[in-house]
């Protein structure tokens, strides 16, 4: 169990944007020395320096690859991912002079950094610019691996790539053109590097032109897709199993509540059509969409149901099917997840009560029956003529108070409700209506309880609040 919780700090640690954006400076840093480990004279004090803090970047690379490695959960995904970069750090790399040149190729893992990092501030900018990183890299790559390879392999006995500089020249002109400028190789491997850089500039047109078109007519689409690679390293998320026409209402009022933005929320369902339009006006960057039947163990397991905190369960409508069925989804899909992870929280809606024995079986925590409710709104309000709005602001974060549940601290245990209601009201102008218990291991909510009523250890305090008490 310790080394499961150090594991996952480990995993937060890795991924954190800082981190991330230290490994970008610390690529950059290992592409900028490759350049001036070719040019500098081995004999120099400087070429010195630049190998040695050569080495500890790669030393740096290497435990850095070695701790993904560890945290990964599937082991062939890891090298499937992360194979060019192994490639990139090999040690038997300082034996060949011309093979270090694949150190630049790390540039790719910069980019894919940084609009991951960029996707965190904002999905529209990153779909945005994202793709243009994309070109720029790939371009930069085959720019200063032609340059430097070349002149490596030429630069001793061919005046045209006497230098770096007339070598970074030529290839960026032979990138362009689309033929060989100013000079010509005079090796198998020159030829074969300037033929690679001449590909590279008959493609770019098309690509460039590709990519732009891609990224103006599904830019958030392509992001939806490319941010479901990142699914498999998400934990402590929140998974909505389903969609129907209330689910934008759902994820906007969890991104709306402070507490809840650190959690990413992953939207499983069989689409024929992603929701982003939907929510647009929202930020996306903690969002995910995976295409599937939630219903399924491999569906399940591939949005990381054994690492997930919450699971809110809907009464899918993105099939044709009829209430009986759409019922039945959610106590099959409540049944398997609660078998996979039974400490996970679930939240289900159902349409049919019913149905709601099942459900309490299974062991999920919480059933909601969204025709009954709005049943029960109409008649409350009809009764009271204009609860509704009262009713409304504690139902909503975006807007006044909201309900909130706190843990009762041990310096209150023992006393009685009534004086922890004046205490909450006195100190943090906050409203105490309900204590939720647990007795042989079920919750049992008391709503306004006798005020002599004793808060114990393992109590929960149901609060009304503007912002969650800070006790």
């Amino acid at each position: 169990m310790v080394r499961s919780a150090f594991k996952s700090r480990f995993a937060r640690f890795i991924h954190a944007p800082l981190t991330e954006s230290l490994l970008i400076l610390l690529i950059l840093l290992s592409a900028i020395l490759v350049f001036l480990e070719a040019v500098l004279d081995p004999q120099a004090k400087a070429y010195h320096w630049v190998w040695i803090t050569q080495n500890i970047l790669t030393g740096v690379f290497i435990v850095e690859l070695a701790a993904r490695y560890s945290i990964a959960r599937k082991k062939y995904r890891f090298f499937r991912n992360y194979w060019l970069d192994i490639v990139a750090v090999a040690p038997f790399l300082h034996a060949f002079r011309i093979l270090r040149i694949l150190r630049v190729l790390r540039l790719l893992r910069a980019g894919i950094l940084l609009t991951r990092n960029l996707n965190r501030i904002s999905s529209t900018l990153a779909a945005s610019i994202g793709a243009q990183i994309g070109i720029f890299i790939i371009v930069g790559l085959i720019i200063l691996v032609g340059a430097l390879g070349v002149y490596l392999l030429e630069g001793t006995h061919n005046q045209a790539f006497a230098s770096l500089k007339d070598s970074l020249w030529w290839s960026f002109f032979t990138l362009v053109s689309g033929e060989p400028f100013s000079g010509e190789p005079q090796t198998d491997a020159g030829r074969a590097i300037t033929l690679m850089v001449m590909m590279g500039g008959l493609t770019l047109f098309a690509v460039f032109t590709g990519v732009v078109t891609a990224v103006m007519m599904q830019r958030l689409k392509s992001v939806m897709e490319l941010k479901a690679l990142e699914i498999d390293e998400l934990q402590n998320h929140i998974v909505i199993c389903g969609w129907n026409r209330e689910g934008h209402r759902i994820i906007e009022e969890l991104l709306a509540d402070p507490s809840m933005r650190r959690f990413a929320i992953v939207v499983v369902a069989e689409f024929t059509e992603t929701p982003e339009q939907e929510l647009r006006h929202l930020n996306l960057s903690q969002l995910y969409f995976y295409n599937g039947d939630y219903t399924t163990i491999d569906v399940l397991e591939s949005i990381g149901i054994y690492y997930t905190s919450r699971v809110i369960l809907l009464a899918d409508a993105t099939r044709p099917r009829s209430d009986q069925d759409r019922d039945a989804r959610t106590v099959l899909a409540a049944l398997t997840i609660e078998k996979l992870n039974s400490a996970i929280y679930t939240c289900a809606q159902l349409l049919d009560r019913k149905n709601d024995v099942q459900l309490r079986a299974a062991g999920v925590d919480d059933v909601i029956v969204a025709a009954e409710l709005a049943s029960h709104l109409i008649a409350t309000s009809t009764r009271n003529q204009g609860s509704v709005e009262f009713l409304t602001e504690l139902l909503t974060v975006q807007t006044g108070n909201q309900i909130y549940k706190i843990a009762v601290p041990e310096f209150w245990v023992e006393q009685s409700f009534w004086e922890i209601s004046q205490r909450l009201k006195q100190q943090f102008d906050t409203l105490l209506i309900a204590v939720e218990q647990k007795l042989d291991g079920d919750r049992q909510t008391l709503v306004n309880p006798a005020k002599e009523t004793k808060l114990q250890s393992e109590d929960q305090l149901i609060v009304i609040a503007r912002s969650i008490p800070k006790l």
